[in-house]
């Protein structure tokens, strides 16, 4: 079975540290045949949650460390450029234009927080914090970010859980059993756009499940959904490509035939 994982970090990001040569020796070494790395592009401060400019600073950045592997020897398999697009919808002019990149061959389009709130991240769930009201609320902010043409895949459905887990909150789970007409009419809207969806892997080296998880993937395939990658969100060395095989393994199990892999912002499809 042939492995790619496209969603990988570098230095290129704020919160991770290795290079992108080094990022792809790792993922070679985990089993991976190609990487894209997609570095962060923030249109909003994750402390505050208002619109910063810090993406001046990250766009930048992400396309220099591209242009020095790219300067460099061949790196160890086949690496893409593409970037993770943090709150598009906050600000769509700005996500359209740093998505017009020509350079780019993949993004992911992702939230991290509400408008003008902090990064779930930074929240503490106690047992009385509101988590279906959160949860509600961000679903209707994927709707909004759904109908924007500045990404392929949507990343992480599901972010949220991965905090509510982390402070014992087992009831913060996205599912369609508690947010089946969101889910539905955002799994709709993607399909009928012509988007993506992003296994995203993170979580089951915690323990948990895939973002989004099985319910909602078996959801999206019976909505018609077909276009679908895999990413280990890997952040450091020990991280990059973990997690993508089993990944791969759990669409087999739901009844999907094929993984897309994406070169200059088109997907190829590849047998599972």
């Amino acid at each position: 079975m042939r492995y790619c994982d496209q969603h990988i970090h570098s230095a290129a990001s704020f919160d991770a540290t290795a290079s992108m040569g080094e990022m792809a020796r790792a993922a070679r070494d985990h089993g991976m045949a190609a990487v894209c790395f997609t570095d962060h592009v923030d249109l909003d401060d994750s402390r505050t949650g208002r619109l910063s400019q810090q993406w001046r600073r990250e766009a930048p950045r992400c396309r220099a460390a591209w242009e020095e592997l790219s300067a460099g020897p061949p790196a160890v398999i086949p690496v893409r450029f593409g970037m993770e697009l943090g709150g598009p919808n906050h600000d769509p002019d700005t996500a359209a234009r740093l998505a017009a990149d020509p350079a780019l061959d993949f993004v992911l389009g992702s939230l991290h927080n509400l408008r003008n709130e902090t990064d779930f991240y930074w929240l503490r769930y106690s047992p009385s914090t509101p988590v279906r009201e959160l949860n509600r609320r961000y679903l209707r902010e994927l709707l909004e970010l759904a109908a924007l043409d500045c990404f392929d895949v949507m990343a992480h459905i599901g972010y949220t859980a991965r905090y509510m887990h982390r402070d014992g909150r087992e009831d913060g789970d996205v599912t369609p059993d508690r947010y089946g007409g969101e889910l539905e009419a955002l799994f709709t809207r993607l399909i009928q756009r012509g988007r993506g969806l992003e296994v995203n892997v993170s979580g089951l080296r915690h323990g948990h499940t895939t973002y989004p998880n099985a319910q909602c993937l078996r959801l999206y395939r019976q909505l018609g959904g077909e276009i679908v990658t895999v990413g280990s969100d890997a952040h450091t060395l020990e991280e990059a490509g973990v997690g993508v095989a089993d990944g791969y393994a759990l669409l087999r199990d739901l009844g999907f035939r094929y993984v897309a892999e994406f070169r200059t912002r088109r997907p190829e499809f590849f047998p599972l």
